[in-house]
């Protein structure tokens, strides 16, 4: 029994501690009110990990959703089903392991970061490739997306800062905004804007704007978090003397 508990903690298998969690987006009291409300009513054989599997099977309708509007626009309502279903698994999944009582750390962060990448591509994969949103300015969105998951990493590594909102925007605000989206393009029939002599959807302009502000929040916070960075570990006071 000892030898396994040094095995363990010899590489690194101790439990790990909570991580500061910072959720300041728009949705967030009504999320921290309804969520672990939802939580305690779900039945004993639903678990987080089912839960992750909702969420990332939603996300690939979303995205087939999108991809059939190529046949008829009535697939968007499919597809707005979709996303409140993966904001159903997806955010429920670690409020129902924390309710429990049997959240784990190391593995939830891994599983949940693995899950947002899969979901993202799905989702994005399906917009680029039907009518809805050219394929480059999706997959600069995936990239701009991936950017931001890499500088969430960081910061819960070397702070402990578990930051899953920025400028009171998350992925529940980018999910009421699809919604929104899918709903205008339903009504006016997916219009085109004609800019610089570039035929642009809805959604391409919606696009646009996402990558810029994407972008423009990893600079920011990026050169945000380096200053911090350099107050809590300033450079060690040189022995030499002059």
């Amino acid at each position: 029994m000892r030898a396994a508990m040094q095995r363990n903690t010899h590489y690194g298998m101790e439990r790990a501690e909570a991580k500061n969690r910072v959720n300041d987006i728009l949705f967030g009291r009504f999320e921290r009110w309804a969520l672990p409300r939802m939580a305690k009513r779900l039945p004993a054989w639903i678990t987080p990990d089912k839960l992750t599997l909702v969420g990332i099977a939603a996300a690939f309708g979303v995205g087939l959703g999108c991809w059939l509007t190529q046949y008829s626009l009535d697939w968007l309502w499919f597809s707005s089903a979709m996303l409140v279903v993966n904001w159903w698994g997806d955010s429920l999944d670690g409020t129902l392991a924390r309710v429990r009582g049997i959240q784990r750390e190391r593995y939830g962060f891994y599983v949940d970061h693995q899950s947002d990448a899969i979901s993202i591509m799905l989702v994005l994969g399906g917009l680029g490739l039907s009518p809805l949103m050219h394929l480059p300015l999706a997959m600069v969105i995936v990239i701009g997306y991936f950017l931001m998951m890499i500088l969430v990493s960081l910061v819960t590594i070397v702070r402990d800062e578990f930051k899953i909102s920025f400028a009171g925007l998350g992925p529940t605000e980018a999910r009421v905004i699809m919604i929104v989206a899918n709903i205008a393009v339903w009504a006016f029939h997916n219009p085109h804007f004609v800019i610089s002599e570039q035929s642009l959807t809805l959604y391409d302009i919606i696009g646009l704007v996402a990558a810029v502000l994407l972008f423009l929040i990893y600079a920011v916070a990026s050169l945000r978090e380096r200053a911090k960075l350099a107050v809590l570990d300033p450079p060690p006071e040189s022995n030499l003397r002059k």
